[in-house]
Protein backbone atom coordinates (compact mmCIF):
# COMPACT_ATOMS: atom_id res chain seq x y z
CA UNK A 1 0.00 0.00 0.00
CA UNK A 2 1.33 3.45 -0.40
CA UNK A 3 2.17 4.99 2.75
CA UNK A 4 2.52 8.87 3.07
CA UNK A 5 5.58 7.68 5.51
CA UNK A 6 7.31 5.89 1.97
CA UNK A 7 7.42 8.94 0.52
CA UNK A 8 8.19 11.82 3.10
CA UNK A 9 10.91 13.05 1.56
CA UNK A 10 8.52 14.49 -1.58
CA UNK A 11 6.29 16.72 0.87
CA UNK A 12 5.76 20.03 0.23
CA UNK A 13 2.59 20.80 0.27
CA UNK A 14 1.70 22.12 3.85
CA UNK A 15 -0.09 18.86 5.93
CA UNK A 16 -3.57 19.43 8.38
CA UNK A 17 -3.38 16.38 10.54
CA UNK A 18 -7.10 16.08 12.11
CA UNK A 19 -7.44 12.98 14.54
CA UNK A 20 -9.24 11.90 17.82
CA UNK A 21 -7.35 10.65 20.29
CA UNK A 22 -9.16 7.29 20.25
CA UNK A 23 -9.12 6.26 16.45
CA UNK A 24 -8.63 3.41 15.57
CA UNK A 25 -8.09 3.14 11.77
CA UNK A 26 -5.29 5.55 12.10
CA UNK A 27 -3.29 4.96 15.31
CA UNK A 28 -2.75 8.06 17.00
CA UNK A 29 0.86 7.33 17.40
CA UNK A 30 1.37 7.46 13.63
CA UNK A 31 -0.35 11.08 13.40
CA UNK A 32 2.82 11.99 16.20
CA UNK A 33 5.00 10.38 13.84
CA UNK A 34 4.03 12.35 10.78
CA UNK A 35 3.72 15.44 12.61
CA UNK A 36 7.18 15.40 14.05
CA UNK A 37 8.85 14.14 10.99
CA UNK A 38 7.79 16.98 8.26
CA UNK A 39 8.54 18.72 11.24
CA UNK A 40 12.17 17.91 11.06
CA UNK A 41 11.70 18.18 6.99
CA UNK A 42 10.85 21.82 7.21
CA UNK A 43 7.13 20.90 6.12
CA UNK A 44 4.61 23.06 7.12
CA UNK A 45 2.65 20.95 9.31
CA UNK A 46 -0.18 21.06 12.25
CA UNK A 47 -1.72 18.25 14.13
CA UNK A 48 -5.31 18.32 15.74
CA UNK A 49 -5.82 15.75 18.31
CA UNK A 50 -9.23 16.10 19.91
CA UNK A 51 -10.06 13.72 23.53
CA UNK A 52 -12.80 11.21 23.43
CA UNK A 53 -13.24 10.96 19.56
CA UNK A 54 -12.94 8.20 17.13
CA UNK A 55 -12.59 8.29 13.49
CA UNK A 56 -16.28 10.17 13.13
CA UNK A 57 -15.65 13.02 15.58
CA UNK A 58 -19.52 11.78 16.54
CA UNK A 59 -18.87 12.39 20.60
CA UNK A 60 -18.52 16.13 20.90
CA UNK A 61 -20.40 18.39 18.38
CA UNK A 62 -17.90 21.26 19.11
CA UNK A 63 -14.86 19.08 18.24
CA UNK A 64 -16.51 19.17 14.53
CA UNK A 65 -17.41 22.50 14.48
CA UNK A 66 -13.39 23.12 15.76
CA UNK A 67 -12.11 21.18 13.21
CA UNK A 68 -13.83 22.85 10.16
CA UNK A 69 -12.93 26.08 11.75
CA UNK A 70 -9.03 25.17 11.60
CA UNK A 71 -9.47 23.67 8.31
CA UNK A 72 -10.67 27.01 6.89
CA UNK A 73 -8.00 28.95 8.80
CA UNK A 74 -5.31 26.25 7.66
CA UNK A 75 -6.37 26.97 3.66
CA UNK A 76 -6.55 30.46 4.34
CA UNK A 77 -2.75 30.78 5.52
CA UNK A 78 -1.94 28.41 2.67
CA UNK A 79 -4.18 28.45 -0.14
CA UNK A 80 -5.48 30.96 -2.75
CA UNK A 81 -8.34 31.66 -0.11
CA UNK A 82 -5.43 34.06 1.71
CA UNK A 83 -6.75 37.03 0.11
CA UNK A 84 -10.54 36.64 1.56
CA UNK A 85 -8.94 36.82 5.08
CA UNK A 86 -10.16 34.66 8.05
CA UNK A 87 -12.94 36.98 9.01
CA UNK A 88 -14.76 36.61 5.95
CA UNK A 89 -14.62 32.52 6.59
CA UNK A 90 -15.80 32.36 10.02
Amino acid sequence: KESIMNNLNKAQTPILISTGAKETRVPVDQSYILERSLTYLGVPVKLLLFPDEGHAFSNNPWHGKIKVREELKWLAQYDHLSSLGTEDLL
